[in-house]
């Protein structure tokens, strides 16, 4: 290999290695800025959050504190399309109440319908929702109709 040509292999690698140093080091600064186009926290926004994380937290926070008026909001998420909102949602009335009235978070749709029939009148005997209380699930979003209770 000429020496010429060694040195401008060697140039080209300065340049490069260089611009690779810059880059690297804005990319590194650009991780410690706060980014504003980011999506809310996950333990914002409670149950009227349509991100499962959010559902979650706030059934998790629901059953920590043992805020009972929250139950029908749980029962709520047992509609959720997300399986492990199914989960916690049990889960955390089994904590809260002592039983699952049959709820299998793992069902098919129509024999989870059943069960959340039961945990919704459980709610309204309970009388921790009123009888007339819509339950206005935001678990069903206006592009996928709500079932016919």
């Amino acid at each position: 290999m000429s020496a010429t040509l060694f040195q401008s292999i060697l140039s080209q690698v300065r340049v490069h290695a260089s611009t690779l140093s810059t880059a690297l080091a804005l990319i590194c600064a650009l991780n410690f800025l706060p980014s504003p186009g980011c999506a809310p926290s996950a333990t914002e926004g409670g149950f009227s959050n349509p991100a499962p994380g959010a559902r979650v937290y706030a059934i998790e926070d629901a059953v920590r504190y043992n805020r009972r008026e929250q139950i029908p909001q749980i029962v709520e998420c047992l509609c959720s399309d997300d399986e492990l909102v199914r989960f916690m949602a049990i889960g955390g009335l089994q904590r809260m109440t002592g039983q699952d009235l049959g709820y299998k978070f793992d069902d098919p749709d129509p024999i989870r319908l059943v069960s959340y029939r039961r945990w919704r009148q459980w709610t309204i005997d309970e009388h921790l929702a009123p009888p007339e209380q819509a339950y206005s699930s935001t678990m069903y979003p206006p592009s996928r109709p709500r079932p016919q209770w």
